[in-house]
């Protein structure tokens, strides 16, 4: 391999694959920096400059002009092969320019430098289509494609090979060409090869060894930034790619903190990749009860996707929907999470940019989808107790239907989890391999689909994978405590989440509120009402929409406390209410009011209030019909998380139609400005 290095500028750019966990490609391209060949056209030499200098529809309309008149000519090819791909994100008909272009020119110049043949293209283009192949996740194609890069041009792609061995689980081979791109002289091949090696060590499931990696890739990469003097802002180093894994690395090891810390620094400048920073800050609101913040950072998220390129703003949508679908479960909006979790199953990402497979993804948007049909269930039955005779017995069908349909989703968590090692990487949590992304707050749903049995075995195997990070054990106590709540040892299941309930770390406040109620379950069962109610308390202070999503009912008893005809109809739907059972000495529930309001309010055994809705009446509006709006909007209050979204607020967190309209647009601005041309008005 005695070829001359290309120069820095040439394929050093950001259409490297940046290896990661969940990740990425920096959405640039590859610059072809070589003059066009003598014999090559001036229409063939003018799209190589359209396309260099980022006129991606010119330099598409250039090159099927080329390939009209010459179907076989490399240049053409190329070019719409990397449009195809970098605009438009068409990847098989991408694929098939590129390989044309590859074919025509080992068919005319052979692989040997001969004289005139224009060697730097055919390097580009070896380059472009293993890129590609990694997007198609097509493995196997591309480390052949590398090999023979390699073996034909200096210097070798060494952290370029680490992406697809780490798909094929080929752990050993991938650290090895990791760590050799550190050790050279190339920024960038150490850069990438940094970020290779977080993502081996994460497929590894070392916990230590993946943070300290992620870790020094992120160091490594804001120390670059920093040192950047360059004119063009957008060519500095990227951040967010690193931010991203390094924040995931954070989390294995539960420093949430400082997770959260990296990721918003990545959020600070757009940069194009699929490792959306803004979707990982919301989980890590969510899980640590701060929803509004989670809220405001889901709508972050899909202004960071809209504005990536085509090639990058498709390969992410199923996971931007699943983050979306997530938040939208604990604020209680089943029907809006129903479509965003339906469509991220339909239409699932490309897994060649991000660390996990199909079959992990689709176990974790089921699992969420099951909860999602849950929730809806139980908001039929609150509606349900609600209405008349008739529109009861509808909504008890409408809630035993929701039911039903999670049925299908729990066999397909059930398939997907068949593989052991699947399965125990699930409840290790935080570590890579399992299904993903399953909250910590939402493994506990594995109990009851797959068996809490199942779920026992492949926990003590969790356990004992882990016995070298013991910060993990409360996490595995707090699923233990719901596996034993669910064989009916109540009091190993109170034992067990009474004591863990102190050692679980403070951010994990989702976590706690599900814990608290497994509690509560099992001193209720032994009888132990005073406990229960103070493990009930402690869950409706940090979620209260846990008890919904677990199906619960709170023990309590209703009391009307103002006359007045409106008043005494709450009092009887609240009777019926699925989310109360009658206990005299449980919670209280006052109804109080006047003739044209009605004021519910909730209130622990002690004595603190624990929420109040009101309910006004509106002109004309009967006593019934008050009293019914009352009651809706205290179960709203009081049995889901408080985050405020109205439908509007709902809709702003679909970025479908605003990405299309932002393509649209893109695509306009594209024409127009090459139209113009350079400096040009048009």
């Amino acid at each position: 391999m005695t070829a001359a290095a290309p120069g820095p500028g040439l394929r050093r750019g950001a259409l490297r694959l940046l290896l990661a966990l969940a990740l990425t490609l920096s959405g640039g391209r590859a610059v072809v920096a070589q003059s066009a060949p003598p014999q090559t056209a001036a229409l063939e030499q003018e799209a190589l400059r359209l396309y260099n200098d980022d006129h991606p529809i010119a330099a598409r309309a250039k090159a099927e002009a080329i390939l009209r008149a010459d179907p076989d000519s490399i240049v053409g090819n190329y070019v719409l092969g990397c449009v195809l791909r970098e605009a438009e994100g068409s990847l098989p008909r991408a694929m098939f320019h590129l390989g044309h272009a590859r074919e025509v020119y080992e068919g005319r110049y052979g692989t040997a430098r001969v004289a005139g043949a224009p060697w730097q293209l055919h390097r580009d283009i070896l380059f472009a289509t293993q890129a590609l192949a990694g997007e198609l996740e097509e493995y196997a194609y591309q480390i052949e494609v590398l090999e023979f890069h390699d073996y034909l041009y200096d210097p070798d792609l060494l952290a370029e090979h680490a992406w697809p061995l780490v798909h094929l689980e080929r752990l050993p081979e991938a650290r090895d060409f990791a760590q050799r791109a550190i050790r050279t002289n190339d920024a960038w091949e150490q850069s990438l090869g940094r970020n290779a090696l977080c993502a081996v060590e994460g497929a590894a499931r070392a916990r230590q060894a993946q943070y300290q990696a992620c870790l020094d890739a992120y160091n490594h990469a804001t120390a670059a930034a920093r040192a950047y003097s360059g004119p063009d802002p957008s060519n500095a180093p990227h951040v967010a790619v690193h931010a991203y894994n390094a924040a995931q690395g954070a989390l294995a090891v539960l420093r949430y903190d400082e997770a959260e810390r990296m990721l918003v620094d990545g959020a600070r400048r757009l940069e194009f990749t699929t490792a959306n920073p803004w979707r990982l800050l919301a989980r890590v609101y969510l899980d640590t009860g701060r929803t509004v913040q989670a809220v405001d950072a889901l709508r972050d998220m899909q202004r960071w996707r809209i504005r990536q390129p085509a090639n990058l703003r498709d390969q992410d949508r199923a996971e931007t929907d699943e983050a979306v679908a997530t938040v939208l479960l604990v604020a209680g909006e089943s029907e809006a999470g129903l479509r965003f979790i339906d469509r991220a199953i339909e239409r699932p990402d490309r897994r060649g940019l991000v660390a996990s497979d199909e079959e992990q993804a689709l176990g974790a948007h089921a699992l969420l989808r099951r909860a999602l049909l849950r929730v809806d269930a139980e908001l039929a039955a609150e509606e349900a107790s609600v209405s008349g005779l008739g529109a009861r017995a509808r909504g008890v069908a409408g809630s035993l239907a929701s039911r039903a349909e999670g049925w299908p989703d729990a066999e397909r968590v059930t398939n997907v989890l068949t593989d052991e090692r699947r399965l125990v990487s699930t409840l290790q949590m935080y570590v890579r391999r399992g299904i993903e992304p399953v909250p910590s707050w939402l493994v506990g749903d594995l109990v009851t689909a797959l068996g809490p049995g199942v779920v026992a075995v492949a926990l003590r195997d969790a356990r004992r994978e882990e016995a070298a990070f013991p910060a993990i054990r409360p996490l595995h106590d707090a699923l233990e405590a719901e596996v034993r709540l669910a064989q009916g040892d109540d009091a190993a299941a109170l034992a067990l989440a009474a004591r863990t309930l102190d050692a679980l770390p403070s951010p994990e406040v989702l976590l706690h509120a599900r814990l608290a109620l497994v509690a509560a379950e099992a001193a209720h069962s032994l009888g132990r009402d005073r406990e229960a109610y103070g493990f009930y308390e402690r869950a409706l202070q940090k979620d209260p929409g846990t008890l919904r999503r677990m199906g619960l009912a709170l023990p309590a008893r209703v009391r009307v406390t103002a006359g007045g005809e409106a008043a005494d109809r709450a009092g009887t739907l609240l009777g019926r209410s699925p989310r109360l059972r009658s206990d005299d000495g449980g919670f209280e529930v006052t109804v109080g009011g006047g003739l044209d309001a009605v004021r519910i309010c909730l209130r622990s055994p002690l004595g603190a209030q624990l929420g109040c809705a009101d309910a006004t009446r509106a002109r004309g509006e009967s006593s019934g019909a008050l009293a019914t709006r009352a009651v809706r909007a205290f179960h709203a209050t009081a049995f889901a998380t408080r985050v405020g979204l109205s439908t509007t607020d709902v809709r702003s967190l679909d970025g479908t139609t605003t990405a299309d309209d932002a393509a649209a647009r893109e695509q306009m601005n594209g024409v127009l400005h090459d139209i113009a041309g350079p400096g040009g008005t048009p």
